[in-house]
Parts: structure tokens; C-alpha cells; sequence
């Protein structure tokens, strides 16, 4: 009888260590990924211009070419916790973008709001209510500095006008009131 204890503790110690180690080994292998992926993920970058242009990576904004910087605030690694994701603050800035916009086409239907770019500048429409910038480069005058940004990344939109021929300037032109 001590004998086939003996076999069946051997047994079944040799069964565990067989396969023991791979099941540990491909769940330590899955949560690795998992944490890496969690990692990867938990970064968030953002243009200090743009601050709706975002990436999950560095890099630079499509919209004006600075370097996108790392966003504490969104960044899970350094998430505040006070603030859940679908907090009201998240909502009234999406309310104020989606009002910006609203505006701005409001502006051009009005005459008063021309911009050069194809993402139509935000710098005229908040510190002015309107936007030369187009009639402003045509005439080879100074432009703001996000059409500015615009013309530097190959947005610019005023057919005849070269890239290199864009003068940016701050509050150099007049605009409309």
C-alpha cells in the first residue's frame, strides 16, 4: 500500500510539474501583453496649439507642425481620478467646438469670416469674429499665425499663392468688425 502512495504522489507531482509550467507560462505570457498593451495605451499626446489634435504616440500636428506633448491630465499613467472621462468638462468642450464651428460658417455666410486654410483657423474667430486671412494673402499681406501654420504644413487653400510668398504676423491685419 505504501508503495502505490508513493507511485501516485510521483504521479501526480510529475503531471504538475509537466504541465504546470506552460499553463504558467501563458498566463504569464498573456498578462505581460496585456500590461504592455495597458502601457501603450495609457499615453496621450497633444498639440499645445490644438489641443483636439491628440494621439496615442509622439509626433507632430497635422494642423501647425508643432511637436506634440505628452497630456497629463488625459494620460492614464497620471489620470485624475476626480474627473471620470465622460465628465461635464469633456462635454462643454465639445459643446464650445462644435458652437465654434457653427460659427464660423455663420461668419462666412455673413462675409466676414475668409480663411485660406482648409481647417479654417480658430485665432481670427475668438480674438476677432472674423478672418481676411484669404483676401489678406492674396493681396501678399500678413496672415495669422495658425493660417500662417497652415500655409507652412501644405494646407493652404488660395489657388496661386506659393507657400514661401505667406508672411505670418501677429495682429499685423485689420479685420472686420
Amino acid at each position: 500500500m505504501k508503495v502505490s502512495n508513493y507511485v501516485a504522489v510521483i504521479v501526480v507531482g510529475f503531471l504538475t510539474l509537466m504541465f504546470a509550467p506552460d499553463s504558467l507560462s501563458q498566463a504569464a505570457q498573456k498578462k505581460a501583453v496585456e500590461m504592455s498593451e495597458s502601457k501603450e495605451a495609457k499615453n496621450i499626446y497633444l498639440c499645445p496649439m490644438h489641443p483636439e489634435v491628440t494621439s496615442d504616440k509622439p509626433g507632430k500636428c497635422p494642423k501647425c507642425g508643432m511637436e506634440l506633448v505628452l497630456d497629463k491630465e488625459k494620460s492614464k499613467t497620471t489620470h485624475n481620478h476626480n474627473v471620470p472621462e465622460n465628465s461635464t468638462a469633456n462635454d462643454k468642450i465639445g459643446q464650445a467646438r462644435s458652437l465654434l464651428t457653427e460659427a464660423k460658417k455663420d461668419l462666412a455666410q455673413a462675409g466676414a469670416y475668409n480663411c485660406c486654410i482648409k481647417d479654417p483657423c480658430d485665432r481670427c474667430a475668438l480674438d476677432h469674429q472674423s478672418c481676411p486671412c484669404a483676401d489678406e494673402v492674396k493681396s501678399g499681406k500678413s496672415v495669422c499665425p495658425d493660417c500662417y501654420a497652415g500655409w507652412q504644413r501644405g494646407d493652404g487653400i488660395v489657388k496661386g499663392v506659393k507657400a514661401s510668398s505667406v508672411k505670418g504676423s501677429f495682429h499685423s491685419h485689420s479685420h472686420r468688425h
